[in-house]
């Protein structure tokens, strides 16, 4: 057998510390990637929101939104006005829109506000009977 290039004639310590060598390369490399990302680990739970759209105000009373900057958000709006009435919601500082809802019909947004701040939403279609606050906070 050939001796590795550190190793002086006759010395079997040469091989040992190749060995230990490679032992701690592939410990290291298994820890790596034990503690490496997992899909879903650390990622933030997204927020649910829901507003329903009825008697020209969403969910009675056009409630303050509280979300916190940086973490997905989930709002569902739903339309459950009588026929004919159709609605549907913006928040123009974070460049959310619904489609026009009909009635019965619902819709799910997604969008993650980067910065705290204070946005408006409205309904387009009503929007001095049904608007509102979304605040993102800490």
């Amino acid at each position: 057998m050939r001796r590795p290039f550190f190793a002086k004639a006759g010395e079997p310590r040469g091989w040992l510390l190749l060995g230990i060598g490679a032992a701690l390369c592939l410990g290291v490399a298994g820890l790596a990637v034990s503690r490496g990302p997992h899909p879903g680990a650390g990622a933030p739970v997204p927020q649910s929101l829901a507003l329903s759209a009825k008697g020209m105000t969403f969910n009675g009373a056009n409630p303050t939104l509280q979300v916190r900057p940086g973490v997905p958000v989930e709002l569902i709006i739903r339309n459950e006005e009588p026929a004919g009435i159709l609605h549907d919601l913006v928040v123009p500082g974070l460049g959310v829109r619904s489609h026009i809802l009909r009635p019965g019909e619902s819709v799910r947004l997604r969008f993650t506000p980067a910065r705290e701040g204070e946005y408006g939403y409205a309904c387009t279609l009503h929007p001095r009977l049904m608007d509102g606050r979304l605040v993102v906070r800490r």
